[in-house]
């Protein structure tokens, strides 16, 4: 077998039992009662581990008896992060169905291809997006009512009163009378049990297929290397979007395992996360690069007592080590660390302890029990020992349970990414020193932007349609000040907008503002241009046509 880096901890397969994903998530091994606490919604209300658990069945038995969905059937679940987001998660995967938690701030545009692409039967929607649900259906001529006839669309809205859609809609917790407790689905290990979408280089965003086995193996892994960090002794604020593989696996499905207490928050607010972490005597915060940010420099900090905040977990993105070492003078009471992993391994891959991340400041972790990780050079070569103290950069690739079944509908990428013998290449490029995984490349092109994921090619391929763009390159430029990368585009102006020889900088400033508003419409928050839009006579390609966006990143730094 290749060199490869593995924990320290064993890991025991054998613990994590066979079948649904949900008997392993509701399995309570900290022996925790019915009553006891499990949620804050923001304003104080309370739900406990039987609440959950009640209405997850009643939601198993409305899917599957109600709606008449059978099994491999998809739910979509499009909706801000509320108290409602684990019964709906844990009720579709408790009926033996596929969950597909969406981004609720998709475009029409942006929605269609998961739609379609997972073929959803069933849909938990907010209420403010029923209508660009709606339009996608119409649009693809996709049914708006399920097998038996039933609507295929129903609210949700953690509000105690909603105001029912005007197209038909319902609140689903209208439709839960029903429940039988001994109905128990069982599902097969290797059956997809959620399917998340992460956004690629090139191309449509890739439905990555996670398996009961990936799901519970991902939950557990976490667990043993954590070692306490995560358990029921912590409170944490769910802040990070629950349809996101970081906040579904750690704060929905892992929280609930291990009867952390979780607060949850629709969305990153600054003033609203120091409240809640003072409020709530919140002790656990899993943050991306940004957030982070603002804890170490705001002043809107001064204003809270967070002295309950023990640990801040970041993830998605690298943590810069000045600036967590100004997270730490800030809150002299938190220790901070990171993580990291991707969507197609369910997600978590190394994370340091909060004891040990000072003695190793920059690092990602080391690897969780039950995961194999080789470095690799650009020719296959294996460039860590076994101990992994040569500091030689190499591509990460992961073997382990908690790797993906695959890309939905997508042999292609499927081969590129998976070997014959089930390795699977990140596109991450890492060092290893001491056991440690320090991140310093990435070969994927895809750009952060606080912690989500913006395609260049997804872009580019929106601003071809604009008349006044002849080509176009994307690429992140890096911000300092808000720590994280902002996508910009590089133009070469259509000949009917403008002549860069003849034209005045106003002119030029013009267009570029033209085109920024233009796509702003088209496309969701996170892929706003907000590194601006600059024009070019020309975007640098290799002969065969390949954008070299390497060139326009090294013009974006020297500036």
């Amino acid at each position: 077998m290749a060199p490869h880096l593995t924990s320290p901890v064993p890991y025991h397969p054998a613990r994590v039992p066979s079948g649904n994903l949900y008997d392993w998530i509701a399995s309570n091994p900290a022996k925790l009662q019915p009553t006891d606490l499990a949620q804050w919604r923001l304003d104080g209300k309370v739900q406990t581990r039987g609440e959950i658990e009640d209405m997850a069945g009643k939601i198993a038995y409305f899917l599957r008896k109600k709606l008449g969905l059978a099994e491999d059937a998809r739910v979509a679940v499009i909706a801000p992060n509320s108290t409602l987001y684990s019964p709906v998660i844990l009720g579709i995967v408790k009926a033996g169905l596929t969950a597909v938690p969406l981004n609720p701030i998709y475009s029409v545009d942006e929605l269609e291809h998961p739609v379609v692409d997972s073929d959803i039967s069933a849909f938990f929607v907010f209420p403010p997006i029923v209508g660009n649900v709606l339009a996608v259906l119409e649009r693809t001529k996709r049914p708006t009512t399920t097998p038996n006839g039933q609507k295929a669309i129903w609210l949700m809205d953690e509000a105690d009163k909603v105001d029912e859609g005007k197209t038909g809609e319902r609140d689903f917790r209208t439709a839960l009378n029903e429940w039988l407790p001994t109905q128990k689905v069982v599902r097969p290990s290797d059956k997809v049990a959620v399917i998340v979408y992460s956004s690629g280089t090139s191309g449509e965003p890739k439905g990555v297929q996670l398996t009961h086995t990936n799901m519970k193996a991902g939950t557990e892994t976490l667990m043993i290397h954590a070692q306490g960090d995560i358990g029921p002794h912590h409170s944490a604020i769910a802040v990070l979007p629950l349809f996101h593989i970081f906040g579904l696996n750690v704060l929905l499905f892992s929280a609930f395992l291990v009867g952390m207490k979780v607060v949850v928050v629709p969305r990153f607010d600054l003033d609203v996360f120091c409240a809640t972490v003072q409020k709530y005597k919140v002790t656990l915060a899993m943050v991306v690069p940004p957030m982070a940010l603002g804890l170490a420099k705001s002043p809107i900090v001064d204003k809270y007592d967070l002295s309950s905040l023990r640990i801040v977990l970041s993830g998605a993105a690298p943590l810069g080590v000045e600036l967590g070492d100004q997270l730490e003078r800030r809150l002299p009471n938190v220790s901070v660390t990171q993580g990291y992993g991707l969507s197609e391994t369910t997600p978590v891959i190394t994370i340091t302890r909060h004891n040990e991340y000072r003695d190793h400041k920059g690092t990602c972790g080391n690897v969780l029990p039950g995961v194999y990780v080789r470095l690799v050079d650009e020719d296959g070569k294996d460039v860590a020992d076994k101990q992994g103290a040569n500091g030689v950069p190499g591509e990460i690739w992961v073997k382990s349970d908690i790797v993906m079944k695959g890309y939905l509908n997508n042999p292609a990428a499927n081969e590129e990414c998976l070997t014959p013998d089930g390795w699977f290449k990140t596109g991450d490029i890492a060092i290893c020193k001491k056991g440690y995984l320090y991140i310093v490349d990435r070969k994927k092109e895809l750009i952060k932007y606080k912690g989500f994921q913006v395609p260049p090619a997804e872009l580019e391929a929106i601003l071809h349609d604009n008349p006044d763009v002849a080509d176009v390159a994307v690429v992140g430029v890096q911000d300092k000040e808000q720590a994280t990368e902002l996508p910009r585009a590089y133009i070469v102006p259509s000949a009917s907008a403008l002549d860069l020889d003849k034209s005045t900088p106003e002119e030029q400033a013009a267009l570029s503002k033209r085109i920024q508003d233009w796509i702003a419409s088209r496309v969701a928050n996170h892929k706003q241009l907000r590194g601006g839009v600059v024009l070019i006579k020309e975007v640098p390609k290799s002969p065969s046509g390949k954008i070299l966006r390497r060139f326009l990143r090294d013009r974006a730094n020297a500036q």
